[in-house]
């Protein structure tokens, strides 16, 4: 038999670390006058362009009603009793709260209608790889529902990584696609398997794809700091969905655990051993306790307003036309720390 070799890529392809927004020229008088609203389907407006994301130890009851409270959406993990999900939906949308829930490729369509009934805002498919056959068949399954229920329901369909992955899910009737393979903090895909691509060229190729056919960006996994969450609304995305940075805080799910003088919470990928997968790629541990998640929230959103204001963009829609990134170097990046203090 002839020997077939892989195809090799050989553009760049780039991460966070990689790149910083270029400061432009601004009439933006005041950080205050930036807004932050953002449109993930045309039933789905969020003042803020965040999304907690559906893991058991970052998004429960608590951490979706704080974020809906403050603007963004939580989305509601598949580790959850359905009938315990259920409940949260029902009095969070009777609080006028917006709430999303993951629902899977054998998730119960009468679950998801009852979802559907109690106006949840939105649907996530809860996918590793969202361009299989069997996901998009089944985000096709979720939008026909949702239309027959004459829904404002945003269906969300993901994860993806590629231009063309983002044509199949609009396709498919995603209104929404979330953007991602393996850049998470507590995601090993890319070692256990060797697959991904590099976060801010997702999040850039994908959301040029989503803008064509008419559809919102996501971009999940990889972001750090607020900088990062900058950087990838200014690459093209509609919004974020943070894990790691959420997690360890009052309202995520789980206990305090008492390390010698400091104390800490579990943090974990919804494909690692702790939570039962048979195909590991995902990583355990504890992280340190953080206070309330508001204050969190608040430094993301106000680096947000500062990012826009340096590159004189009042609003999303400016930041994607106007934002600028440059790619640096190592030494670059280095140099974007505290370098001067101990702990920078």
């Amino acid at each position: 038999m002839p020997h077939v070799a892989a195809r090799i890529i050989l553009n760049e392809h780039l991460s966070f670390d990689d790149v910083l927004l270029r400061p432009l020229y601004s009439e933006v008088r005041s950080r205050d006058d930036v807004s932050l609203v953002t449109e993930l389907s045309s039933g789905l407006k969020l003042d803020l362009p965040l999304l907690a994301a559906n893991m058991d130890t970052v998004c429960g009851e608590s951490m979706a009603i704080t974020l809906a409270e403050m603007g963004g959406i939580g989305v509601l993990h598949r580790k959850m009793i359905p009938g315990e999900r259920l409940r949260i939906v029902k009095t969070m949308v009777a609080n006028n709260q917006k709430v999303g829930v993951a629902v899977g490729v054998h998730t119960l369509l009468s679950e998801i209608m009852a979802y559907l009934d109690c106006g949840v805002s939105m649907l996530v498919l809860d996918i590793a790889h969202g361009d299989s056959a069997h996901a998009l068949d089944r985000v096709h399954q979720i939008r026909s529902v949702v239309e027959k229920r004459n829904s404002s329901t945003c269906v969300m369909g993901g994860n993806v990584a590629t231009p063309e992955a983002v044509q199949r899910m609009y396709n498919a009737g995603a209104h929404s696609v979330k953007v991602g393979i393996g850049p998470g903090s507590a995601c090993t895909t890319r070692i256990k398997t060797g697959v991904g691509i590099p976060q801010v060229t997702t999040i850039l190729e994908c959301s040029q794809a989503a803008d064509e056919y008419g559809i919102s960006c996501v971009a999940d996994g990889g972001m750090k700091t607020p900088g990062d969450v900058a950087k990838a609304l200014a690459l093209g995305a509609d919004a974020v969905m943070i894990g790691g940075m959420l997690s360890g805080t009052d309202e995520a799910p789980g206990e305090l655990v008492a390390i010698g003088s400091k104390q800490f919470k579990e943090f974990r990928g919804m494909a690692s051993k702790a939570v039962g997968s048979l195909y590991e790629e995902g990583a355990s541990g504890m992280v340190p306790y953080k206070g309330s998640v508001k204050s969190i929230v608040w430094d993301i959103c106000k680096g947000l307003r500062s990012a826009f204001s340096y590159s004189g963009a009042n609003n999303v829609e400016q930041f994607h036309l106007k934002a600028e990134l440059i790619k640096i170097s190592m030494a670059s990046v280095a140099m974007s720390k505290a370098y001067g203090l101990p702990n920078g």
